[in-house]
């Protein structure tokens, strides 16, 4: 006799206890909350990217999951970042595909005194190690809600001034697909105050930040969600992009 096929309904289904049927106890779940949402990049009103992503809260800390897409650069990026309970850095990884092509692939470890690196950059393996004084708390590896998880680090203490904050990043560049390794650098933020922002996903209440990456670059001008840092809007002087939330749900 022929057992029955995938997906038939012709054998009944045995549930044990706790198998998830009626009167199962249900198992505490992994992710306790989060955040999904989609970010426009706008060029005078045209669509030129966009970027998904996804923020998982668990017991022990935070989960960052994007997408970015460039059209006009045919780029396209694959970012996670793992973080702990206060959104310092504990390991990130970055994919980079460009014109259909695999470009970078980098993976990067935070230890106490230093970052470790490990991929492929173009058609050549790539190891680094990074020196650094103490426990850096962020990794920029190029999604703009990974930009706007540094207000985080940032926080709101003394407004107005600039804050360096110890990191390493994939790419000193606006794209992030320059020169690609284990780059350390000093990223200087400010925090500017508590605004009210309307943008295609809605109405917020938001924090403003100020952010410069190089000294012989502008600030990009930041505005996160007061609530949890979701990112909401980026205006940068060096690109005619601006960057805007178009949508926003929360993960129960």
């Amino acid at each position: 006799m022929e057992p029955p096929a995938f997906g038939s309904t012709d054998t009944p289904v045995t549930r044990g206890p706790g198998a998830g049927g009626p009167g199962a106890a249900r198992s505490s779940r992994v992710v306790t909350g989060g955040v999904t949402g989609t970010i426009g990049y706008f060029v005078d009103g045209r669509e030129t990217g966009r970027e998904r992503f996804e923020i998982l809260h668990h017991a022990d800390g935070h989960v960052l999951r994007a997408v970015c897409e460039i059209d006009d650069e045919a780029l396209l990026r694959d970012v996670t970042v793992s973080m702990d309970a206060d959104w310092h850095a504990r390991d990130g990884f970055c994919r980079i595909v460009k014109a259909g092509a695999p470009y970078a692939t980098m993976w990067f470890d935070v230890g106490d005194d230093s970052v470790r690196m490990a991929g492929r950059i173009g058609t050549r393996a790539s190891d680094a190690t990074v020196p650094t004084p103490a426990r850096i708390p962020y990794l920029g590896l190029h999604p703009l809600q990974g930009d706007a998880l540094i207000a985080a680090i940032r926080g709101t203490e003394d407004p107005g001034r600039f804050v360096g904050i110890a990191a390493v990043t994939n790419s000193v560049s606006p794209n992030g697909d320059e020169a690609c390794g284990a780059v350390p650098l000093q990223i200087d933020v400010a925090y500017l105050g508590r605004e009210a922002l309307s943008v295609i996903a809605g109405d917020f209440a938001a924090r403003r930040y100020a952010i410069r990456w190089r000294d012989d670059w502008p600030a990009a001008d930041l505005w996160v969600r007061d609530s949890d840092f979701t990112f909401l809007r980026m205006r940068w002087d060096l690109v005619p992009t601006v960057y805007e939330l178009t949508a926003v749900s929360e993960l129960a």
